[in-house]
């Protein structure tokens, strides 16, 4: 198109200047033509070789008041006929063009065009018309358009081929992305895309790496998470086929009569009632999972987690009087969260001490306050993948400020944890001794309720282990709880102002976190 552009603007401003040339060549010999074709009217003359020099196949025509007109060729040389300038008969002729304006008369049979002018003559008392061939002018923008023809063709090839070339080359990085991407498509999902080549490539490139890592990660994920349900359900399986291939073992032997009804059968129904008693807590452990996994809303309400230590502590040492328990805590550690829920975390964590270490192994449990950027202890292993197992964290919980929290820590000094255990310790149905006996060992449950409850509170569960023999450290770090004093700031709830609207439905007002700017709104 740029091509055409220019062709038709050189062809056209070619025609201009040389129309505009023969109409300069008119105007300056027109008075010399006519007096050379009267002169050769007068004398008779038919060979025109004295004042003008026009073109060949020129024509004159004079056209006098009275009507009469002398026409004549200034070149015999050109045998095509003479435009139609004027009307009417011979001795009666009339100009039959405008005057003083130069116009093309085309002849429509021969293809032939002149260019003419008429101008009045006083002295003579006439109208002189000269016509001027545009047979050179033509001939000129033919051979113009011919060699731009060419040329045109010429540069569109050129550009056309340095086109395809410079394109070919520059998409060549998105040709091997292509490629690759063809082979990531075929199964080869650790494969990347190469980000060499200009800035834009690169960044298209980068993006599509971010989004295969990603896509590799959720699918990885995705086959973790099967894996740990098929490994859930068979664990399940597994624990419930136990205590009722027990109970049904009892049974037939009592409908066979292979029991005997004074020592047998109470020794039986003693094995049958444990057996459902171990089936029934861990039935129990499964719903209460199930339902944190339902994200089930919690019974919240100010709860003193210090208080809920020293009973769980005083429970523990009423069942192993021999074992020595130490307890320090603050006089309150305020928690937000279901008091039945945390003291089910305690119990679970200082049950997991009593199943593991023997008596003589020391326990301490600690309560402190540290802040809200506290990280647990070095070394220590936080439970993984508790978003997508066990449920997100509580609502109201979620939605709520803090600016410090409450750690409990069970530590023992019992046979302690190696690396692959603490990575693993918290999950569903792990034992980090397979061997053990299950009557003894539980089913593995204790410790993935921790991390439930304690993750549905807004807080988080870790262990510690400096390896094995130097004993472990379990610990849960949960939003502190600061309630409100009663002191007038603005926005803030008091003991006589209703609380706000989220925390309605608690009897005391209260707020979340150790905040000392009392300037901010709760």
């Amino acid at each position: 198109m740029g091509t055409l552009a220019i062709d038709f603007t050189t062809v056209t401003a070619l025609r201009s200047f040389l129309v505009a040339r023969v109409d300069s060549q008119l105007t300056s010999d027109i008075p010399l033509a006519a007096r050379e074709l009267l002169h050769s009217s007068v004398y008779g003359s038919s060979s025109f070789a004295g004042l003008v020099s026009l073109p060949q196949g020129s024509y004159g025509e004079l056209i006098f008041s009275n009507g009469t007109s002398v026409i004549g060729q200034f070149s015999n040389s050109v045998a095509e006929p003479p435009p139609d300038v004027a009307t009417g008969k011979a001795g009666d002729q009339r100009v039959d063009i405008p005057v003083g304006h130069p116009i093309t008369i085309e002849l429509p049979k021969s293809g032939y065009a002149y260019r003419v002018l008429a101008a009045r003559d006083p002295a003579l008392d006439a109208t002189m018309i000269l016509s001027i061939p545009l047979s050179s002018v033509t001939s000129t923008l033919h051979r113009l358009e011919l060699a731009e023809l060419f040329v045109s063709l010429g540069v569109v090839l050129a550009l056309g081929l340095a086109g395809a070339i410079s394109i070919r080359i520059g998409l060549s990085p998105l040709e091997r992305m292509r490629v690759q991407a063809r082979g990531i498509t075929a199964g080869d999902s650790m494969a990347r895309v190469d980000d060499d080549g200009p800035q834009e490539i690169a960044s298209l490139a980068g993006t599509l790496n971010t989004m295969l890592e990603r896509l590799q990660e959720a699918y990885n994920n995705s086959q973790s998470s099967q894996t740990r349900l098929r490994q859930f359900i068979a664990d399940v399986s597994h624990e419930l086929r136990t205590p009722l291939t027990s109970i049904k073992g009892y049974a037939e032997l009592y409908l066979d009569g292979a029991l005997d009804p004074t020592t047998d059968t109470p020794l039986a129904m003693e094995r049958i009632q444990s057996e459902a008693s171990r089936m029934a807590a861990l039935i129990e452990d499964l719903l209460l999972l199930a339902r944190m996994d339902e994200n089930r809303p919690l019974s919240l309400a100010p709860v003193d987690l210090s208080k809920l230590a020293k009973a769980a502590v005083m429970d523990a040492a009423a069942v192993e009087p021999e074992r020595k328990i130490d307890f320090i805590a603050p006089p309150d550690a305020l928690v937000l969260g279901d008091e039945h829920r945390l003291t089910q975390v305690i119990t679970n964590l200082l049950s997991n001490v009593r199943t593991h270490t023997p008596p003589t192994a020391t326990v301490v449990v600690r309560i402190e306050i540290v802040p809200k950027d506290a990280t647990p202890p070095p070394g220590a292993r936080t439970a993984k993948g508790v978003s997508d197992l066990f449920g997100s964290t509580d609502e109201t919980i979620a939605l709520l400020e803090w600016d410090a929290k409450v750690r409990l820590t069970v530590c023992d000094t019992g046979p302690g944890l190696e690396g692959a255990q603490l990575d693993r310790v918290f999950e569903r149905f792990y034992r980090s001794d397979e061997s053990r006996s299950r009557s003894r060992g539980g089913a593995g449950l204790g410790l993935s309720l921790v991390a439930a409850i304690t993750h549905a509170h807004g807080g988080a569960a870790w262990v510690a282990s400096a390896g094995l023999g130097r004993g472990s450290c379990f610990g849960i770090d949960l939003p502190m709880l600061e309630m409100d004093t009663g002191e007038d700031s603005p926005g803030q709830p008091t003991a006589t102002t209703p609380a706000p609207a989220s925390t309605s439905r608690f009897s005391a007002p209260w707020r979340i976190g150790a905040r000392r700017d009392r300037s901010k709104s709760d």
